[in-house]
């Protein structure tokens, strides 16, 4: 028996969260709903314009695939991450707060970079943008891969995220490289609609010996197929995963088990964050899924704990009591 669940590697960002009206996005020419990277200089000068605006709804360490890991631990799964920070405030409250969550962190460190910020700005409709700047999120390395620890794991869990960064695409193959030597199963988010549109051929690289199961909302599966149609997109993710879900929104999920489709609704709540939805709806999933529930009754748990996550603001809840009451 493998003694991790997961072993994740992703970006480590400290998320900033904030109310704005749609009138500041397109100020900043951002596009709604996705998110955007920027160097520096473009970040921070972002950063200030809002901060003088109103203060922060929540500053929480997050990132996609450590949201995920966060939450699988909370749920009370043996769980692996990896990312890299620098030797900051930042950085350490990020590792901090992983290490305080149960989670096994292996995060390499850097002296050359500031850790990496992420602005997720939410509008009246709820939906989040985000503007990240990666910072030492974008220089991971082969030797932050505990290949020892990862050997122990059941899964391995990449976010499309990373391929915006050569060095972290370098690292993705690498251990891609080692779940091959040693049967481990693989997981993949493909994370963001603008970053499935620019990096496209990077995640079929990555995807070109078929993943075990692919996580995405529509609009990145349609990006990923080249498609305006979601039944179209959903036979070519056939050909890249054995199995998959796609995340509808309030319509639910669709999700593949390899042999058959499933049309899985939602129960309607009242949002006031989309933020870490898809995050929370990965982690509900794989806990359920490891503990030998059926890929259809997996889906069923995780629209119902990513209905929860949308109730509140941020991708994590306040109180590590609200993921018990989850799974009670």
């Amino acid at each position: 028996m493998n003694k991790y669940k997961v072993y994740g590697i992703g970006n480590s960002l400290l998320d900033y969260e904030y109310k704005v009206n749609d009138n500041i996005l397109k100020k900043l020419n951002l596009e709604k709903g996705c998110m955007s990277l920027s160097n520096y200089d473009e970040y921070f000068k972002i950063h200030d314009f809002i901060k003088n605006l109103r203060p922060p709804e929540k500053i929480i360490p997050g990132g996609s695939v450590a949201n995920s890991i966060y939450s699988m631990a909370q749920f009370g799964d043996l769980v692996c991450f990896t990312g890299r920070v620098s030797n900051d405030d930042t950085g350490n409250n990020f590792i901090e707060c992983l290490n305080n969550s149960n989670v096994k962190t292996f995060i390499g460190r850097s002296d050359k970079n500031k850790s990496g910020e992420c602005l997720v700005l939410i509008t009246p409709d709820h939906e989040r943008t985000m503007n990240t700047f990666l910072g030492a999120s974008e220089h991971l390395s082969n030797n932050d891969i505990n290949v020892g620890e990862l050997k122990k794991s059941e899964y391995l869990l990449i976010e499309g995220y990373l391929v915006t960064s050569e060095m972290n695409f370098n690292v993705c193959k690498f251990a891609l490289g080692q779940t091959t030597k040693n049967n481990i199963k693989t997981i993949f988010t493909l994370s963001d609609p603008n970053v499935v549109s620019i990096f496209r051929s990077h995640l079929l690289e990555l995807l070109n010996k078929k993943a075990n199961i692919i996580f995405c909302n529509e609009q990145e599966a349609m990006n990923f197929s080249q498609s305006d149609s979601l039944d179209q997109s959903l036979n070519f993710l056939k050909s890249f995963a054995d199995k998959f879900v796609v995340t509808l929104g309030e319509k639910g999920s669709v999700c593949f088990d390899g042999n058959k489709f499933h049309n899985v609704a939602t129960d309607k709540v009242e949002a006031k964050d989309f933020t870490g939805a898809g995050d929370m709806f990965l982690a509900a999933f794989m806990h359920s899924y490891c503990n030998d529930t059926s890929f259809l009754n997996a889906t069923k748990f995780a629209n119902y704990c990513a209905g929860k996550i949308i109730e509140v603001y941020g991708a994590k809840f306040n109180d590590e009591s609200d993921y018990k009451n989850l799974v009670s």
